[in-house]
């Protein structure tokens, strides 16, 4: 890529009440770039990356699908909301594509947790394959990181609703607890 480019991953989407399956998807695009991949996008071992080139104010489009690609929201994040090399972690709200939408509890609201990174045409320049590859495993590494902080977060909330009522109450479980529960509202 000559100028600059995002680098994305998809690693979560929630939709309540709705049953994504076991395999859902995902379509990232910006400007005339396009990549589709599975939710978490990390199953591929490789970043979506998407150039800016040709286009002024560059967009990034992630529209989420459930295992029979219907599509189950979208999410639009405006390039120039992000700051050059600045790895974002966010949940993003998913719009239904309905114009006019009533404001809903955050629990019950469909989201899309993403890793973003944009990286300028400046910056893209000054690059070096090396220091560009190196970017490229950090940020897979970075993304593989916040899944596993997931599912352990998962784990550790299914541990605790399966234990018996009349739980350990030391210090370090309350602890581990709350920090499972941080973990999953995060």
């Amino acid at each position: 890529m000559e100028g600059g480019y995002v680098l994305v991953h998809v690693l979560e989407v929630v939709v309540p009440g709705h049953d994504l399956g076991d395999a859902p998807a995902c379509e990232v695009a910006l400007g005339g770039g396009f990549a589709r991949c599975p939710v978490p996008s990390t199953l591929q071992s490789e970043n979506v990356a998407l150039p800016t080139d040709g286009d002024a104010e560059p967009v990034v489009h992630v529209r989420a699908f459930d295992s029979q690609q219907r599509s189950v929201g979208l999410v639009v994040v405006p390039v120039s909301t992000l700051v050059p090399l600045e790895v974002w972690n966010v949940w993003y709200a998913m719009d239904e594509g309905v114009e006019e939408q009533e404001e809903m509890p955050p629990e019950e609201t469909p989201k899309m947790h993403l890793l973003l990174q944009y990286v300028s045409r400046e910056a893209a320049a000054d690059e070096t394959a090396q220091l560009r590859e190196m970017r490229a495993q950090d940020f897979l590494l970075r993304a593989l990181q916040q899944l596993n902080a997931s599912l352990e977060a998962k784990v550790m909330v299914h541990q605790s609703q399966s234990l018996p009522a009349r739980a350990p109450s030391s210090p370090q479980w309350a602890a581990r607890r709350r920090r499972a529960e941080a973990r999953r509202l995060a």
